[in-house]
């Protein structure tokens, strides 16, 4: 697949809504295009400023590609595959060997809920916590937000980016709202040790909140 072809798409749209402000402007020189046009072209214009590359794959990868777009889980195909390249930079799954995967700098293994769940029982609730804020504070994740983002993780504008790269490894789905409450549907881990992991690595004190679903992990951010 070319992505030139569809730098030829863009370059046809972008001639068609400028050639429409133009009309518009004719009679108003301050006239300017509805809003989901100004958007669009403002899109266009961002796309057309990359370098443009070309790349081979199956056609079986293309119409997987292409349903993704017609579903809008991505806006096109060049933004599909611009954040394929983003996500194999960030997770590169480059080296295996028997002892399990390493990703980055980190080793991946592959370990049963069960089994977790096994050595989580063998400690108390306060074992857990304890064990959570020492994780914490040795986190990669941490590393990761300074080194590659240049960010404090501790800092409250960071803490979205923070819980969706531990959302990305494995932790659960994470929500995060303005009033600091945040909810790990499916956690991996109990929650005492999320509490304490997240507390070390947020800087922050959290308390539990009860909750209904048994599935779910609820922590507000006290202070």
């Amino acid at each position: 697949m070319s992505l030139r072809s569809e730098e030829s798409i863009l370059m046809k749209e972008k001639s068609d809504l400028d050639a429409k402000l133009a009309k518009l402007q004719r009679n108003n020189p301050k006239a300017k295009l509805p809003e989901k046009d100004h958007t669009r072209l403002e899109e266009i214009n961002s796309l057309l400023k990359k370098k443009i590359i070309s790349v081979t794959m199956t056609q079986s990868l293309v119409n997987h590609i292409d349903d993704l777009v017609k579903d809008r889980v991505g806006r096109s195909r060049a933004q599909l595959i611009e954040d394929s390249v983003r996500w194999f930079l960030d997770f590169t799954v480059f080296r295996w060997n028997e002892r399990g995967i390493y990703v980055n700098t980190s080793r991946s293994v592959f370990e049963s809920e069960a089994l977790s769940s096994l050595f989580f029982s063998k400690l108390t609730p306060t074992d857990q916590y304890e064990l959570g804020l020492t994780a914490g504070s040795q986190a990669p994740v941490g590393d990761v937000v300074r080194l590659h983002h240049g960010l404090d993780p501790s800092d409250a504008g960071s803490r979205v980016m923070v819980l969706r790269l531990l959302q990305d490894n494995g932790w659960g789905s994470i929500t995060y709202n303005d009033h600091g409450l945040i909810v790990v549907g499916s956690p991996f881990y109990p929650a005492p040790f999320i509490r304490g992991y997240f507390e070390s690595l947020l800087k922050v004190k959290l308390e539990v909140v009860e909750t209904n679903v048994k599935e779910n992990v609820a922590l507000q951010i006290v202070k």
